[in-house]
């Protein structure tokens, strides 16, 4: 089998997993293909079942036939052991050498640290003073010092020397241990490998390219943006970028990259779609892809039963029945009765082509029997077919084995016609077939079917479903010949994998599924980017999007005495800009960090930028309570309030002022008016952006403000209530 070297070129990170392509280049040998070529190096967190290949480039008529996943076994490159010992020794030699140059080098530098100078003894009589030889101890001082400090620096080199040769040593012992055969069988790596089946063709110069496609999880990825603004407001840049994270087992090296939102487990399989009609009831046409095993199945495996049982010894004789001189009914009963113990199992009733065998109504050897009265108490312990009553259910449950769970059981008349004639009749009746046997759904999902084994007389030579605890991954482990607990292996990937969801996303992020759950879009990255499997997260800058920006300011000074900045974001591209946040950067500073919701093409948004301190904002409230109506049966509360906004920036402003007006409950409309009285300059009724909450009896001037203008804004209402009621709370609502 010819191996074919291939790279990781495109992923696609879904919201849950990756769909990986790797492309590999076929070499023709001698003008034609080879007919299968192996696909090494694929990661263990493969999904075998979403396996696919397909030709990118080659002659035409060139098609992959089959596709098989395996497992591929990587060993080390051989190591040349006596080249390694040498090397070892070399290393044990020159690690001597700078050792005992070492030790000598520090038996001198203690011997230079014992030299000082001395004065020769005195007689004790000898009181004279002498003269003290300083330029000689001046001069034993410098060539201590000197002495010293180059012996220290000869250390300190001496001892870098040794570190190094240390670690010398322990790499080279480290490779002459990993050159025996079972260290070497420890430190083996299991991948995956797919096998694809090529069609007949001939090559060209250029060779063919294949396409691999497959699924792994432990890739998930969330979006995030970055939004640059001037010191002005006035535009800016809108950019999206992907926060990936995987623990697929394989770095991601100068991939293609795109993001989705679809799930990968979604399936997309075309649903069938039955045809609904009015009238007589027809018989569901035949499914396709199935075919009845061919006449003499069981033949074919008479030479094999013939090598590997015994020859059956034969059976003694059955001893003669006691009672002989019974009625000609009763012996017919008796014997009946014998030749139902003694057949074969319900397994060997029925043949592959949905019909039962027919089994005569009396045996060979009895002789005919007159027709029985139809009062005998014995008629009805057998069934009309001539076998015993309770061997019918046992043929009803072998029929079942091959229908589906909504098929109809065949009916009494129809297994007692294919059994022979009705007893009785006088004549050979004419057999009448069982209906059509459909397959059930397991029998025709190929991929998890297998042949059963020739040591199993029941289902031998036919096609059963595979038990769901063996695999293809079990399966494959028949062509893998190394000492390897691949299961175990697996069984780590898939806990690595699982790691993938353990760790925190991001801050202010959310998951794609969550902000587009009725809608699939998916984005492609500009450039290639290098995404390791490290289980950490990897921003990567996917796009620029264009976006309409328009600056405001908000103001509530009710709430808050402060005007807040704010920008309308308007999503002008052909897809949606999910949830996520936004780094704000302000001139060259950054300002914050902002959730930005969920924008479908065309919405508007309001993004927060934070307080801006620069817009000066007071408001000033009064209130008054007077009597009112025509014999002063009413409270008139009258509320005025002033807001004063002052622009201390260099540049144009447009500022909304909030306000709130009392809204009258439903119900209440008789006893409570609200009249707006005077409003200055004229305000209106807000309206909400989509996601913003609506509040009732809100009110909001939008007024433009020049550099260094100062205005005011007045509005005055009135709030009459009968006069021996008073409002929950307080009259005053200012």
């Amino acid at each position: 089998m010819h191996v074919v070297p291939s790279i990781l070129d495109a992923v696609t990170v879904h919201a849950e997993g990756a769909l990986c392509t790797r492309v590999a280049t076929v070499m023709a040998a001698g003008g034609r293909l080879p007919t299968q070529v192996r696909i090494n190096g694929l990661p263990l967190s493969l999904r075998t079942g979403s396996l696919r290949a397909s030709v990118l480039q080659g002659p035409p008529g060139l098609a992959v036939r089959d596709l098989r996943a395996a497992f591929d076994v990587q060993l080390p490159p051989e190591v040349d052991v006596p080249a390694e010992q040498r090397a070892l020794e070399e290393a044990q030699a020159r690690l001597d050498d700078v050792a005992a140059a070492l030790n000598g080098v520090t038996r001198e530098l203690n011997a230079v640290k014992k030299l000082s100078f001395a004065f020769p003894p005195r007689k004790k009589d000898d009181f004279q003073p002498r003269g003290a030889p300083l330029t000689a101890m001046l001069s034993l001082t410098s060539l201590v010092d000197a002495e010293t400090a180059a012996l220290h620096e000869r250390k300190l080199d001496l001892e870098r020397q040794k570190r190094d040769a240390e670690a010398e040593v322990e790499l080279r012992r480290q490779r002459l241990n990993e050159a025996s055969t079972a260290v070497r069988g420890q430190r083996a790596r299991v991948y995956r490998a797919a096998v694809l089946t090529l069609s007949d063709a001939m090559a060209g110069e250029q060779g063919v390219k294949l396409a691999l496609e497959y699924a792994v999880s432990g890739a998930r990825w969330v979006p995030t943006y970055d939004l640059k603004l001037p010191r002005t407001l006035e535009e800016g840049t809108l950019r999206m970028r992907a926060s990936v994270l995987q623990r697929t087992g394989e770095d991601w090296t100068g991939v293609k990259l795109s993001v989705s939102t679809a799930d990968l487990e979604r399936r997309a399989e075309v649903p069938e779609l039955k045809a609904l009609r009015i009238g007589r009831r027809q018989v569901p046409p035949a499914r396709s892809g199935w075919r009845e095993p061919p006449p003499g199945l069981d033949e074919l495996f008479s030479g094999y039963d013939a090598t590997r049982r015994p020859t059956p010894k034969p059976e003694p004789l059955p001893a003669p029945m006691p009672q002989m001189e019974a009625a000609p009914a009763e012996v017919d009963e008796v014997l009946m009765e014998s030749y139902a113990e003694r057949r074969p199992a319900r397994d060997d009733l029925m043949s592959t082509t949905g019909s039962f065998p027919t089994v005569p109504s009396t045996p060979a050897s009895a002789p005919p029997r007159p027709s029985a009265p139809a009062s005998s108490s014995r008629a009805p312990s057998r069934s009309r077919g001539g076998l015993p009553a309770r061997e019918a259910p046992k043929l009803k449950r072998r029929s079942m084995d091959l229908l589906g769970e909504e098929e109809a059981e065949p009916s009494a008349d129809d297994m007692d016609a294919s059994f022979g004639a009705a007893p009785g009749g006088g004549g050979a009746a004419e057999a009448r077939q069982l209906p059509r046997l459909e397959p059930s759904d397991t029998l025709l999902d190929y991929d998890r079917l297998e042949l059963a084994p020739a040591d199993d007389p029941s289902s031998r030579g036919r096609l059963r479903s595979r038990p769901t605890l063996v695999t293809r991954e079990l399966l494959a482990l028949a062509a893998v010949h190394v000492h390897i607990d691949v299961a175990a292996l697996v069984a780590v990937s898939e806990q690595e994998v699982s790691t993938a969801w353990k760790a925190p996303s991001p801050a202010w992020t959310v998951p794609p599924r969550q902000s587009s759950p009725h809608f699939d879009a998916r984005f492609d990255v500009e450039s290639r980017a290098d995404v390791p499997a490290d289980g950490a997260w990897h921003t990567v800058p996917v796009l620029s999007v264009p976006v309409g920006l328009s600056a405001e300011y908000v103001c509530v000074p009710s709430v808050e005495p402060r005007a807040f900045r704010t920008v309308r974001v308007e999503n002008r591209t052909p897809y949606p800009l999910l949830a996520g946040p936004v780094d704000v950067t302000l001139g060259d500073e950054f300002l914050m960090t902002s959730p930005l919701p969920t924008m479908a093409p065309g919405a508007t948004q309001r993004l927060g930028l934070g307080v801006e301190e620069s817009i000066k904002v007071a408001r000033n409230t009064r209130f008054d309570e007077a009597t009112g109506g025509i014999f002063g049966g009413a409270t008139m509360l009258t509320h005025q309030v002033s807001v004063e906004l002052a622009n201390r920036l260099s540049n144009r402003v447009l500022v909304e002022v909030c306000e709130r007006v009392p809204a009258v409950p439903t119900g209440s409309e008789k006893d409570i008016k609200v009249e707006e009285m005077e409003v200055a300059p004229v305000w209106q009724k807000r309206t909400p952006l989509p996601g913003e909450t609506q509040v009732e009896g809100e009110r909001a001037w939008r007024v433009v403000l020049q550099p260094g203008e100062a205005q005011t804004l007045k509005a005055t209402w009135t709030v009459r209530i009968p006069a021996s009621k008073m409002l929950n709370g307080g009259n005053r609502r200012t």
